[in-house]
């Protein structure tokens, strides 16, 4: 372990990519050092690194069932219970959900053709939109 404090910050933080340690390029110079002189990392690191697939193997292999609907955070808490922490610190954006209205339009047959406008803009052309 010696000779990890010896070497300098951006060689540790390749070692540590190599390494699949999630946010390494965050992590300080000491803890970077403790990380990778451990044999094995902590389970936390491994369980926060898998994908989805590799999470639905595990539940396959476990012979679980129902969990083809869950999401990677859903999955990760089913499986690791006693890991609960390691989802905290997942992005923001896993944690939203979407509820589904962003593709929903207004039926153009349902809409009154009195109340549609067409706004005239400044530089519209010589033409304008009468011409057209």
């Amino acid at each position: 372990m010696s000779d990890l404090n010896s070497l300098p910050l951006s060689a540790l933080k390749k070692m540590a990519k190599g390494r699949k340690i999630k946010q390494y390029y965050i992590l300080s110079k000491a803890r970077l050092v403790e990380l990778l002189g451990m044999p094995e990392l902590p389970s936390r690191y491994r369980i926060e690194k898998m994908t989805i697939i590799e999470l639905r193997e595990v539940a396959k292999t476990r012979d679980l069932r129902g969990f083809w609907g869950l999401n990677k955070e859903q999955l990760t808490r089913m499986l690791f219970p006693e890991e609960d922490n390691t989802v905290e610190n997942t992005a923001s954006h896993q944690h939203e959900k979407n509820d589904g209205k962003a593709g929903k339009h207004e039926n153009p047959e349902n809409q009154d053709t009195d109340k549609v406008r067409v706004e005239l803009v400044e530089n519209a052309g010589e033409k304008g939109l009468d011409n057209m």
